[in-house]
């Protein structure tokens, strides 16, 4: 896949498309990885915060163990996932990916399967791919675990941009599930599943809870980005 990519398509920076090196000097000056001390659940910095929660975490009761989030979302991340997401500029997972797994090896955790969050089979057409798929194949060439594509949704969910933080539970609610006979791969698994954004985890969440109710024993989350604490819709 990453030489068909690689042959089909220019070598473009991943964060603003211009041709030439990736990610390009331009934007490497904005780029800023996640560092230092963070939050347990979701993995957004909490600087000298003396609990190990950042305060949106606290309010919630998530099913997966920990997100492991590279950049948040904004600026030249920001951009980069909107042209990998809605350009159709598929090789942004080459270089996302690879990123994302380096964020995972730090948490020294052994994973079994990879398995991406789903979109709908109308947004699906509409693209002509699934972004996390993408992502998530390659994460699983460099792990070399493998890749399940165990999850599919239900219903056709409408965007959730617009939608609070409640909005997005009640919208993403018992329209995903594990594909009809998947569940014995799932058995007392480490799942690391993946998805290019963290918003609320609204969808991750959902994810997890129905991996684990079909007998899966953990379930990590991989993003490449997560919306700042400040940001998160309430």
């Amino acid at each position: 896949m990453e030489k068909l990519i690689q042959f089909f398509f220019p070598a473009r920076c991943s964060f603003c498309g211009r041709v030439g090196v990736d990610p390009c000097n331009e934007c490497r000056k904005f780029i800023k990885f996640i560092q230092g001390k963070t939050c347990e659940k979701c993995g957004v910095p909490v600087g000298d915060f003396i609990l190990n929660l950042c305060p949106s975490c606290q309010r919630e009761n998530f099913s997966f163990e920990k997100v492991f989030p590279v950049f948040y979302y904004d600026g030249v991340v920001r951009r980069g996932i909107h042209l990998f997401k809605y350009r159709g500029f598929c090789q942004n997972a080459i270089t996302f990916s690879n990123l994302m797994v380096d964020k995972v090896k730090s948490g020294n955790i052994k994973f079994d399967i990879v398995i991406p969050v789903p979109i709908s089979y109308e947004r699906y057409l509409k693209r002509g791919y699934n972004h996390s798929y993408l992502l998530a194949k390659n994460i699983s060439k460099i792990l070399k675990i493998p890749l399940l594509d165990a999850l599919k949704r239900t219903y056709f969910t409408e965007p959730f941009y617009n939608l609070s933080r409640q909005e997005r539970k009640r919208e993403i609610k018992d329209k995903i599930v594990v594909k009809n006979g998947y569940e014995k791969y799932i058995k007392e698994k480490t799942i690391l599943l993946v998805d290019d954004i963290f918003t609320t985890g609204a969808t991750a969440n959902e994810c997890s809870k129905v991996l684990l109710k079909s007998g899966a024993s953990r379930v990590y989350v991989s993003v490449l980005a997560i919306t700042k604490p400040s940001g998160r819709l309430k």
